[in-house]
């Protein structure tokens, strides 16, 4: 572990990223791809590709859609799956879009694994009476569906998402209404220095340091590396484990 700042005894509140922070969604993608549900399920209904037009059509489809990425959307699956459909030529249907953004996600619960030590670390910090959140640019019902399956679901009390704030982590409007959620009813107030912001994009999960949050970003799984001169972040680590030297007890 990369220590950029002091240790911090004084943390309340650790806040997560999901994606590559918690779950090991990188390695998943990549099984999918080879996989294909999407392709499988097309077949399935008369629609057959060969895996060259599939993935051709996919990189197209990818490219048109490149600016869907940057915004919040409840329906972010539906809208990669229409533009396929138009790519691939086949005539759009809500079901037929949706069906495969079903037997995408089914592939991807079935094969989704936690990150090393995840568990390990959460019931460190559950000991310390900490509050543990999740904050993502996933929907709240897909990432509490996978925590559920991976068994992290009752360590956390607050999942958020992106698209309910009307902006993506960077533009900050999350990380001010999660301190408002935690903080609603409490006569003593969570102050952001007292909350700490583990992720793996310095862009994203390192914006919280402008709220003056504490971040520390995971180095295996790293994304934005261009950001991290302006970040700062307080912490790099080379495994979740590392928490337990940043939080004191």
């Amino acid at each position: 572990m990369i220590m950029l700042g002091k240790m911090s005894s004084g943390i309340k509140c650790v806040v997560f990223d999901f994606d590559d922070t918690l779950a090991d969604t990188k390695r998943v993608v990549e099984l999918i791809k080879k996989i294909e549900p999407d392709k499988k399920f097309l077949a399935g209904r008369g629609w057959v590709f060969s895996k060259r037009e599939f993935e051709k059509a996919r990189k197209i489809m990818e490219n048109k859609v490149e600016n869907q990425r940057q915004k919040p959307s409840k329906n972010k699956g539906n809208i990669y799956a229409q533009e396929l459909l138009k790519v691939l030529k086949v005539p759009y249907s809500k079901k037929l879009a949706e069906g495969m953004v079903k037997a995408y996600w089914k592939e991807k619960e079935k094969n989704l694994k936690l990150m090393p030590h995840v568990k390990k670390t959460l019931k460190f910090l559950k000991k310390r009476k900490l509050k543990l959140c999740v904050v993502s640019n996933i929907s709240v019902n897909t990432n509490k569906k996978a925590a559920k399956k991976l068994g992290i679901l009752k360590y956390f009390t607050e999942f958020f998402t992106s698209y309910q704030h009307g902006g993506i982590k960077s533009e900050l409007k999350i990380f001010y209404n999660l301190l408002k959620k935690i903080n609603k009813g409490r006569k003593n107030k969570i102050n952001p220095e007292e909350c700490l912001m583990v992720g793996n994009n310095a862009g994203e999960d390192g914006a919280a340091k402008k709220l003056g949050m504490k971040v520390a970003l995971l180095k295996p799984t790293l994304k934005g590396k261009e950001h991290l001169e302006k970040i700062k972040p307080d912490f790099m680590l080379d495994d979740l484990l590392d928490l337990k030297r940043i939080i004191k007890s």
